[in-house]
């Protein structure tokens, strides 16, 4: 009979590499964007402000509905006091509004403002803006809770991750090397926030303690690369390879991407090679493929101010760009951002 399977028939094991990937780049955006980085981003902040910009921005009508469902209203409505302090949070109240980010910021209005979300950063010229993006993203938050006949924090969450589905699905790989490029961005900025004179999309300018400019640009093969201008002379001195995702099945080759960047910036007079991976590997193998490379990281230690990964990157970084930061400036630094 065509239902009964032959005895001999071996099913294979499928392997959800796929999901791993969804999991961490899940975990990094709800420590970017969800409500893990908003509620961090509110124990810092003075509640009072928070309160009587509510109120000031928001209709006591609205308010009065989110709350009637327990909810603060800042879960909801976007406020300048909140954005100011953490930029990266428009990307959180983009997801619950149900925009992709091409749709979002591909427009001629909202695009200035994707430093905010991308970079986590505002510059002088869109500062003066926030009010009125708030107050524009305030009537699409009430739009919002206007249809809705319940509101709960799982709903907010299950609304922002409908939104993230559909650019996991395309590109998934594209999608979580973008989050490990921003997360290294965001880490280095906060590293040596005392000494940075200019930022922007993809770069960040210091001056460091020897009085010279060091610049740190991210771009592509190698993804970071940094710099220090003597006199009219510009010194190659890091290159850095970043390689974030997950999917262990797959690491030593993009290790092997990662030594022909550093073979091409090695070429052009870099003399130090990092190279950050998402996965635990064995450094022997590691090294094996990609002998050019200097140091190993693992990018989710790096992030933790309280390992011992991350006070070697800090202090091999301060080292590099001849800068001298104290440990505990960066914890509150980061607990700002």
């Amino acid at each position: 009979m065509d239902d009964i399977i032959d005895s001999t028939l071996e099913i294979p094991v499928l392997e959800p590499n796929m999901q791993v990937d969804f999991y961490y780049r899940l975990k990094s955006l709800n420590e970017l964007y969800l409500f893990h980085a908003l509620s961090m981003t509110v124990a810092q902040l003075d509640l009072s402000i928070i309160d009587k910009q509510l109120h000031d921005y928001v209709d006591q009508k609205s308010l009065k509905k989110v709350a009637s469902f327990g909810l603060r209203g800042e879960i909801i409505f976007p406020i300048p006091y909140i954005i100011e302090n953490n930029p990266s949070l428009l990307g959180y109240y983009r997801l619950l509004f149900g925009f992709s980010k091409k749709k979002f910021y591909n427009c001629d209005v909202f695009g200035p403002f994707n430093l905010l979300e991308e970079r986590g950063i505002i510059k002088p010229g869109i500062k003066n803006y926030v009010p009125q993006l708030c107050s524009s993203l305030i009537k699409t938050a009430k739009m919002l809770i206007d249809g809705l006949d319940e509101l709960s924090l799982s709903i907010v969450h299950d609304l922002q991750i409908l939104t993230i589905g559909a650019a996991l699905r395309g590109g998934v790989n594209n999608d979580i090397g973008a989050i490990a490029v921003t997360n290294v961005f965001n880490l280095i900025k906060n590293i040596v926030d005392p000494y940075i004179t200019d930022i922007g999309e993809k770069h960040i300018k210091i001056r460091n303690d020897s009085n010279r400019t060091a610049m740190i640009k991210f771009l592509s093969d190698p993804d970071i690369h940094i710099s220090e201008k003597i006199g009219k002379t510009v010194r190659p001195l890091l290159s850095i390879e970043i390689k974030g995702g997950r999917d262990e099945s797959n690491i030593f080759n993009r290790l092997g991407e990662a030594e022909k960047s550093h073979r091409t910036a090695k070429a052009n007079g870099f003399c130090e090679f990092w190279t950050i991976i998402g996965v635990d590997v064995n450094l022997s193998r590691a090294r094996e493929k990609s002998p050019t490379t200097s140091v190993f990281f693992n990018i989710d230690n790096i992030q933790n101010p309280d390992s011992e990964e991350y006070q070697r990157f800090r202090d091999l970084l301060c080292s590099s760009l001849s800068i001298h930061i104290e440990s505990s400036d960066i914890k509150d630094k980061s607990l700002r951002s």
